[in-house]
């Protein structure tokens, strides 16, 4: 029998009562795997079974996906918890909506975000940890996000920089972990009984930096991965009660999702309306998600500001130069199809696509990505960069190799290949006709640049 924190399990047979022995039994049991399909570029050939659906996520499906697999590299497919797929699907996002998620890293909820997105709005996609805001940024890029900004910076300097900005915020919170304890047990080490009142304090923190960039009516999704009431329940309690503008949008119960426990907190009936998902009711781990509406006090609004341009001391982005410009409008024509995104930057070394929305006041944060990276400026040429063969379909590229499995393996480990291409042209590697990387075609030959830090 799992060796649980002293302490953890006389407090949910407390809470429990008799549904507690099956509770504290499912820790024994194995944990369920899952994973969601990228819409942005479905892959029907090569996906892995799609016969066992997660049911609270309409791309969502039990199974294993390992990084060898097809459907991995490609951006096909993002392994993810099945119960962490209840999260996002919550936040009811629309092509067009500038949407925040507060705490992304690795990247689960934030990818099936800009699968609802499509192609248009704004995602900034944050995590206060910069070692983590890098791996949330590298699956952003591998799911082909072309609207998505990857920050890394503490909520009170997101707030600063986004007043009444969002009309959806997705926070799923830093926790005490509990509902992780099957799947990660190294997560069972920091657990103390006072641990979850040490959460919910840190919680309530973020949630007071988060609240003012909410616009005038707008949307929040709080989830956590624990099932201590401190942090579930009574910090909704606490919401409700500080921000009169606040309501709960009772979410649909699916799959063995249960309630929210009024009870657990003040008794406010409007608790219930609240998801809890527990791992010996649903295939997947511990999860609490709460759904809130705001439309802010009309004493409390303000006529909206004219718009300016927030200057910085070193902004991020800057605008390309003439000779940058040649060079890349020369590129595009060459190797695309399709016409050069209107809104183009430089970050760095690299040429990005910004989106249409995107916020001058980020260039105040640390950011990762601002957007599609399109290439990486080398003195006087010019290189395509990565994403862009992740983002953009194989149709918009006027050269294109595709692979056989072999061969693309081969290239995913450096190698140079024969192609019938002939001249020298810049083109997408393909396996399927799903593009995954970005070679050199010189003279019959594909020369690799598939990122170092990528091949196998």
């Amino acid at each position: 029998m799992t060796d649980l924190p002293a302490g953890f399990a006389e407090k949910y047979q407390h809470l429990l009562g008799t549904e507690a022995p099956a509770f504290l039994a499912s820790f024994d049991e194995e944990a369920d795997k899952g994973f969601r399909v990228n819409p942005l570029h479905r892959a029907a050939d090569f996906l892995p079974p799609t016969d066992d659906p997660v049911p609270w996520n309409t791309q969502g499906y039990y199974g294993t996906v390992g990084g060898r697999d097809p459907a991995f590299w490609t951006g096909a497919v993002y392994s993810q918890e099945p119960s962490a797929m209840a999260v996002a699907q919550q936040l009811g996002v629309q092509p067009g909506d500038r949407v925040l998620d507060v705490a992304a890293a690795p990247g689960g909820k934030t990818t099936d975000l800009i699968g609802q997105m499509g192609v248009s709005g704004l995602l900034v996609s944050n995590d206060i940890d910069h070692g983590r805001a890098k791996i949330l940024s590298e699956n952003v890029e591998r799911w082909g996000a072309t609207q998505t900004v990857v920050t890394s910076a503490p909520p009170a300097g997101l707030a600063t920089a986004f007043p009444h900005f969002f009309n959806r915020i997705l926070l799923d919170a830093p926790c005490s972990g509990e509902g992780m304890f099957r799947k990660d047990p190294a997560a069972m080490q920091y657990w103390q009984p006072a641990y979850p009142a040490e959460c919910a304090a840190r919680q309530r923190g973020i949630l007071t930096d988060i609240m003012p960039m909410l616009t005038d009516e707008a949307d929040l999704v709080y989830s956590t991965c624990t099932f201590s009431p401190e942090e579930d329940e009574q910090i909704i309690t606490w919401l409700l009660s500080t921000y009169p503008g606040l309501s709960v949008v009772p979410i649909p119960l699916i799959g063995g999702m249960t309630a929210g426990r009024p009870e657990w907190a003040d008794g406010n009936t409007a608790l219930s309306g609240c998801a809890r998902l527990w791992p010996h009711l649903v295939r997947g781990e511990g999860h609490f998600v709460a759904h809130l509406h705001y439309q802010r006090p009309l004493a409390d609004r303000r006529p909206a500001a004219a718009k300016r341009k927030k200057k910085t001391a070193h902004p991020v982005t800057v605008p390309l130069t003439r000779a940058e410009t040649r060079l890349l409008t020369d590129f595009w024509k060459e190797t695309m199809t399709i016409p050069l995104p209107s809104s183009v930057s430089r970050f760095g070394d690299h040429v990005v696509a910004l989106p249409p929305e995107f916020p001058m006041a980020a260039n105040g944060l640390r950011i990762l990505r601002p957007g599609l990276i399109i290439a990486d400026l080398k003195r006087d040429r010019l290189v395509p960069n990565h994403a862009l063969a992740l983002a953009l379909p194989a149709s918009a590229w006027r050269y294109r190799a595709d692979l056989t499995m072999s061969d693309a393996e081969r290239y995913r480990h450096g190698e140079t290949l024969p192609t019938t291409i002939g001249g020298r042209h810049w083109g997408l590697v393909t396996f399927a006709g799903t593009g995954f990387g970005i070679g050199h075609c010189v003279n019959g030959t594909i020369k690799n640049f598939y990122p170092k830090g990528l091949r196998v």
